[in-house]
């Protein structure tokens, strides 16, 4: 019997990465300044990514008894990049949410899919973490102090 409650939470996700395949393309559109032939790439490349996910959730989804969502999230939209890498941030918060959801709705018999699901919030930490660096939400906690260099004999 097929975990509908499993399915729900990967279709959740699925749909999350669909909209990040759309939105991180437009990003990359719409992007421009002298930051432009840096983050055009960047923002494909996460778009890529996007995909990537997208397809391994879909044939997960079909693999435990389920039809994959066609239905993207919520896509947004700047031509400011600051407003883009928030946006993105969000995104990327949504998408922890659901495949987080989706872990803990893995039964025992699902190993396989909470082994695959810990490598994509792993992931999902990782962007999170690096749109924090871009949006500034993370800094490092740098103190002002003298750093002395021993010479190593």
């Amino acid at each position: 019997m097929a975990n509908t409650e499993l399915i729900d939470n990967l279709n959740r996700a699925l749909s999350l990465e669909l909209a990040g395949v759309i939105q991180y393309l437009q990003h990359s559109f719409l992007v421009t300044g002298p930051e432009r032939e840096v983050f055009r790439k960047f923002f494909r490349d996460m778009s890529e990514e996007a995909q990537d996910h997208a397809t391994l959730l879909g044939d997960k989804i079909v693999a435990l008894g389920g039809v994959p969502t066609v239905e993207p999230g919520d896509i947004m939209q700047s031509t400011d990049l600051a407003e883009m890498l928030r946006q993105d941030l969000g995104l990327e918060r949504t998408a922890m949410e659901a495949y987080v959801a989706a872990w803990k709705s893995c039964t025992d018999n699902e190993l396989g899919t909470r082994f695959l699901l810990e490598e994509r919030i792993a992931e999902e930490q990782r962007h999170i973490e690096e749109f924090e660096k871009l949006t500034s939400e993370r800094r490092a906690n740098v103190t002002r102090e003298k750093i002395t260099l021993r010479q190593v004999s």
